[in-house]
C-alpha cells in the first residue's frame, strides 16, 4: 500500500492501525513518515500517557505541550519523576519541574488530563502546581503523589473535590523525620487530607496509602470512611487498629471492609491486621479478584479462594519444607489464579528445584509469573528453561535470582525463548546474595561492584506465530567505591532465534511444505499433525463408505 493511499485514509482508521503496533518507537516511526500522519496520529498515539523522568524533560516536553494545544488535548495521564534518572533528589530540579507543570496547566492546554502522578521523595511546597491543576484541569480525577520529610499542614493538594482515585506513598523521609508518625485527624495536615477524602470525595473508587517501615504510621481514622463504590484498597506499613483487645465486638477495620461490598482488589501489610482478626470477616462480605499480603492473611481469606485471579506475597518467604508444603496446599485451592508474584529467601541452592516443582503442581494454569529467589544461588538456566515448559498457558515471566554463573543474561534469555516459544515477553534479573538489602559498606574496596543486572526480552513472531527474533533491553547498575555514586547503563539490541543458515519460511503452500520437511521440533510437530489428519480423513472415508 502506497503512502498516498495511507494519506487518504480517515484518521479513525489510522488510529486503529496504530493500536496493532506493540512499541512506542514503532508508533513514532509511523508518525514521522508523513506530516499528515503526525498530525493525525501523534497526539492520541504518542501523548495519551506522558512520563517525564528529569527536570530537563519536564521543561522541554511541557513547553511543547503548552505551544501545541492540538497535541496537549490528547494527554490523559501525566507522570512526573524529576529525579528518577539520577536517583539524587534535588530541590532546584523539583521546583523547576513543578513550575513547568504549573505553567502548562495554567494555560488550560491539559483540559483532557485525568490522571496525574508526582513522585519526589522530598516533596517541597509546590503550591502553584497543585493550585493550577485543581483550577485548570476539570477532568482530573486521579491523583498520585509521595510525601517525604515535609508533611504539608495546609496545601492545595488537599483541596480537590470528587476524586475517583487517590494514592500517596510515604517515603523513608516521612518515617525518619516525623516522630509522631501520625496520619490521624489530630494534626492539621492530616485533618485536611481526611476531610477531602471523607467529605468531598464520596465516589472514591481507588485509595492507596503505601510505605515501607518497621515502625508503622497511625492511620486508624481510615475506618471512619465510607465510599460505596470503592473497588481498590492498598495499605502499606500503616497501623489501622492499635487496640488489639477489641472484646466481643468486631475490629473496626473488619466493619469497614464489610461496608465496602464492591471491593475487588485488596493489598495489606503485616502491620495492618492480624490474620486472626481477618478471619472474623463475614464469608460473603467480599469477592476479591486480586490480593496482596502475607501468607497468614491469605489463609484467613479462604472464602475468596475461588474468585482470586491475582496474588502477590508482599513479604519474602523462607524456603523451609513446611512453608513450601503450606504454600502448595493453599495455591491448589485457587482454581482461578492467573497471575502470581512470589519471593523466596533460600536456605540452600537445592531449595529452588523443589519450589518450582511445587508451583507447577499447584497452579499449572498461570499466565503471568513473577518469581524471585534470593540470598543464595538457585536455578541453573537450562533446568529453569525446561521446567517452565510445564506452565502451558504462561505468557509473561519475570525471574530474579542469584546467578550460578553458567550463562550470561543474553545467553540465558536465548535459552528460555527457544525452550518456551509461547511466551510473549519475559524479564531476567541477576542480583548479588545481599539483595534486596544494600551492598555492604567497604570503604577500602577499590573496585566498582554490580548491584543488579536485568534484561527485558520480547519475542517477535513471524506470520505463523513462531518466534524469529528477540528484542532485548539490557541494563545494569554499578556502585562506585567511596560513595562516588552509581552508574546505570542501558543497551538495546536484537537477537536472531533461528539457527544459522535457516531462512524464513515462504508463505503459502511452499512455506507449509518447507516446515513439513524441516528437521526441527516444529517440523516434527507439523509431521505429526499431518499424519493424524490423514488418519482422520481415512476414518471418515471408511465411515461414509460403510
Amino acid at each position: 500500500m502506497t503512502r498516498a493511499m495511507f494519506s487518504s485514509m480517515p484518521p479513525d482508521i489510522l488510529l486503529e492501525i496504530v493500536t496493532y503496533l506493540d512499541y512506542r518507537s514503532d508508533v513514532l516511526s509511523f508518525c514521522l513518515s508523513s506530516k499528515s500522519f503526525f498530525s493525525s496520529v501523534a497526539g492520541p498515539g504518542l501523548y495519551r500517557s506522558v512520563v517525564l523522568l528529569t527536570a530537563t524533560q519536564c521543561k522541554s516536553t511541557l513547553a511543547l505541550l503548552k505551544r501545541r494545544k492540538d497535541i496537549a488535548r490528547h494527554v490523559q495521564e501525566l507522570i512526573i519523576h524529576p529525579s528518577a534518572a539520577t536517583n539524587t533528589p534535588g530541590i532546584l530540579e523539583s521546583r523547576a519541574a513543578s513550575a513547568a507543570v504549573a505553567e502548562v496547566a495554567a494555560s488550560k492546554a491539559l483540559d483532557a488530563l485525568r490522571k496525574f502522578s508526582w513522585w519526589d521523595d522530598e516533596m517541597a511546597a509546590h503550591e502553584e502546581m497543585w493550585f493550577a491543576l485543581r483550577m485548570c484541569c476539570p477532568r482530573l480525577k486521579y491523583l498520585s503523589t509521595s510525601i517525604g520529610a515535609y508533611f504539608p499542614s495546609s496545601s492545595h493538594l488537599f483541596n480537590f473535590t470528587d476524586l475517583l482515585g487517590f494514592s500517596v506513598f510515604l517515603a523513608p523521609g516521612f518515617y525518619e523525620n516525623n516522630e509522631e508518625l501520625l496520619l490521624n485527624d489530630d494534626l492539621p495536615g492530616s485533618k485536611k487530607l481526611w476531610d477531602m477524602l471523607f467529605k468531598r470525595c464520596p465516589n472514591l473508587q481507588e485509595l492507596v496509602i503505601e510505605g515501607y517501615s518497621a515502625f508503622p504510621a497511625d492511620a486508624r481514622c481510615l475506618v471512619d470512611g465510607r465510599w460505596p463504590h470503592l473497588h481498590k484498597l492498598a495499605l502499606g506499613d500503616v497501623a489501622i487498629n492499635w487496640d488489639r483487645n477489641t472484646g466481643a465486638g468486631k475490629c473496626p477495620f473488619i466493619t469497614f471492609l464489610e461496608a465496602h461490598s464492591e471491593l475487588q482488589s485488596l493489598s495489606l501489610s503485616r502491620h495492618n491486621m492480624d490474620a486472626t482478626q481477618l478471619s472474623s470477616l463475614e464469608p460473603d462480605a467480599l469477592t476479591l479478584s486480586s490480593f496482596s499480603g502475607t501468607l497468614s492473611q491469605l489463609q484467613a481469606l479462604h472464602h475468596s479462594y475461588s474468585s482470586l485471579k491475582t496474588l502477590t506475597f508482599r513479604d519474602p518467604l523462607w524456603s523451609r519444607d513446611v512453608t513450601t508444603m503450606t504454600i502448595s496446599s493453599v495455591l491448589q485451592q485457587l482454581t482461578s489464579l492467573a497471575e502470581l508474584d512470589i519471593t523466596f529467601m533460600l536456605h540452600s541452592s537445592f531449595d529452588s528445584s523443589s519450589i518450582l516443582r511445587a508451583l507447577i503442581s499447584s497452579c499449572p494454569h498461570l499466565q503471568h509469573l513473577q518469581l524471585s529467589c534470593v540470598r543464595t544461588t538457585s536455578f541453573q538456566i537450562e533446568a529453569l528453561a525446561k521446567a517452565l515448559t510445564s506452565f502451558r498457558r504462561l505468557r509473561t515471566l519475570s525471574v530474579t535470582l542469584v546467578s550460578a554463573g553458567d550463562l550470561s543474561l543474553s545467553a540465558a534469555g536465548m535459552r528460555i525463548a527457544l525452550t518456551n516459544p509461547r511466551l510473549t515477553s519475559f524479564k531476567l534479573a541477576f542480583v548479588p546474595p545481599s539483595y534486596p538489602h544494600a551492598l555492604p559498606h567497604r570503604p577500602f574496596y577499590p573496585f566498582p561492584r554490580t548491584k543488579k543486572m536485568s534484561a527485558e526480552f520480547t519475542l517477535m513472531p513471524d506470520g505463523y506465530g513462531l518466534p524469529t527474533t528477540l528484542r532485548v533491553r539490557e541494563s545494569d547498575t554499578t556502585m562506585w567505591p567511596w560513595s562516588f555514586g552509581a552508574k546505570r547503563r542501558v543497551r538495546h539490541y536484537i537477537m536472531n532465534l533461528r539457527p544459522s543458515g535457516v531462512v524464513a519460511p515462504t508463505p503459502g503452500f511452499k512455506g507449509l511444505l518447507d516446515i513439513l520437511l524441516e528437521s526441527s521440533a516444529a517440523g516434527e510437530e507439523m509431521r505429526m499433525y499431518f499424519f493424524c489428519s490423514v488418519l482422520v480423513c481415512f476414518a471418515g472415508a471408511f465411515m461414509l463408505k460403510g
